[in-house]
């Protein structure tokens, strides 16, 4: 048994180690009933422990079902931390399948970033547009932000488009990358300079 993921306490990827006990039971059309290591129709269930937080996770066979569900990533520490957490919260509501929140957090996070590097105006597309302005992002990362502030915004107002997995994946992928260019492209290169004494 081996099952590696993105820890849903620490947010680092880990493999799991087997805790010492695991028993073998499945849930079928007559409840909970007793299973076998050698019946292929049964499900093995193990505690799965985080090699770096010692978190215990539920685990079907070899990770069919995991519990708590694990994040798709873990997310770069050079992202400010009142971004970052607005991140791996949408991360988490991705994790739990709550699509209109997981989208509604990626647009906060990008709001977030947009106020940090001191865009004016009050809402998100002005706050955007400034940025660029001021040669701050590309009409690349405008077009990025845009879209995750365009699902987010039906995330999170009654009325608006539905926002399905994909949506949230990819509205979630966006702000990590519009983030990534904006934070944490210019920490690797500072280091790399700081290293070489440059």
């Amino acid at each position: 048994m081996s099952v590696s993921i993105h820890c849903p306490y620490c947010h680092k990827h880990t493999a799991l180690s087997v805790a010492r006990t695991s028993f073998a039971r499945d849930y079928g059309a007559t409840g909970w009933t007793d299973a076998t290591y050698q019946d292929s129709n049964r499900s093995l269930w193990w505690m799965g422990i985080c090699n770096g937080c010692s978190g215990v996770v539920l685990v079907r066979d070899n990770g069919a079902y995991i519990a708590p569900a694990p994040l798709p990533s873990a997310t770069d520490h050079n992202i400010p931390k009142l971004i970052r957490d607005d991140l791996i919260e949408a991360k988490v509501c991705l994790s739990a399948k709550c699509f209109r929140a997981a989208a509604t957090m990626a647009r906060r996070a990008v709001q977030q970033a947009c106020i940090d590097k001191g865009a004016t105006g009050s809402d998100l597309v002005v706050q955007i547009k400034d940025l660029t302005t001021k040669g701050l992002i590309t009409k690349d990362l405008e077009e990025w932000a845009t879209v995750v502030r365009w699902v987010g915004n039906d995330g999170a107002h009654p009325g608006k488009q539905s926002v399905d997995e994909a949506d949230a994946v990819d509205s979630i992928g966006l702000a990590e990358q519009f983030l990534h260019v904006l934070y944490v492209t210019p920490a690797v290169a500072k280091a790399r300079r700081t290293a070489r004494g440059k």
